[in-house]
């Protein structure tokens, strides 16, 4: 079974099991670890949308901040070579009370591990995210975020990898503690 396959069958499995629970607010809940599965777009030359997925991880500091840590990968074959990146890194968020409870955006910067062909860099990543959680049980949620995400320029023994851009746009289910 593939990896996609295996994604989207936890998320079906959890959907289906959290549908049998009241589903309640997640305002008193302060941590969260969940998975992120979606569609990215860089604007790298020769390079084309993708499957992303990956995990996040966090706790609110007191109701409203929240710190956390967040990772992404995406590979696939493109014309010219293989085109790979992974963005692992911290994020920094502020999470909405009120009307607007289950929104957030946010600052995210980190590390990268980026293969054009047989070069293979680490430069940094930095951007902005933003989303909502739905809740759907008590210590589940459903939700989106969409992000822009820079990596910088790198080398690798006299190969220069020039840097890129990329927009997400990802679905996640979080469990809450």
């Amino acid at each position: 079974m593939s990896r996609t396959a295996q994604i989207a069958l936890a998320l079906i499995v959890a959907l289906f099991f959290s549908l049998t629970s009241n589903a309640s607010g997640l305002e008193d809940r302060q941590g969260w670890a969940g998975g992120l599965v979606g569609i990215t777009v860089p604007n790298a030359d020769n390079s084309s949308s993708r499957l992303a997925y990956g995990v996040t991880a966090g706790a609110k500091l007191g109701s409203e901040y929240g710190l956390g840590a967040y990772f992404l990968n995406s590979s696939k074959k493109e014309d010219t070579a293989d085109f790979d990146y992974q963005l692992f890194g911290i994020q920094l968020s502020y999470h909405f009370e009120g009307e607007a409870a289950g929104a957030f955006f946010g600052a995210r910067v980190g590390i990268s591990k980026v293969k054009v062909a047989l070069a293979e860099t680490s430069p940094t990543n930095y951007g902005i995210v933003g989303g909502y959680d739905h809740p759907i049980g008590e210590r589940l949620s459903l939700g989106g975020e969409a992000s822009y995400m820079s990596v910088a320029r790198g080398s690798d023994n006299g190969v220069n990898i020039p840097s890129f851009g990329m927009i997400n746009f990802l679905a996640s289910l979080k469990f809450w503690f």
